[in-house]
């Protein structure tokens, strides 16, 4: 499975076109952020993707959770975000 880092630096737009790719091809992926500025840029990024793919009658559905992750030989806390492409139930159609 596919994980990307955000960084506080990384431009939501171009995240959310990473996502939308990544998402359109395997189904789902996985973005790591560290710090509130990571995080902030990966939410709206998730938010990004999710208007991109509405002309599709998809959607993108996030479970963030946190982790451990070595930076700099330091322990710290992540965010890692779980993305996934979703299809709207089908209507049952009555007879």
């Amino acid at each position: 499975m596919n994980i990307v880092k955000v960084s506080g630096t990384t431009v939501p737009g171009d995240l959310a076109g990473v996502i939308v790719r990544f998402i359109q091809r395997d189904g789902k992926m996985q973005l790591r952020a560290v710090g509130a500025a990571a995080i902030n840029q990966t939410v709206k990024a998730i938010a990004i993707s999710r208007l991109n793919l509405v002309s599709t009658g998809a959607d993108v559905v996030c479970s963030p959770w946190f982790s451990e992750v070595y930076i700099d030989d330091k322990l710290k806390t992540a965010i890692t975000f779980f993305v996934e492409l979703r299809w709207p139930e089908a209507e049952e159609v009555s007879a």
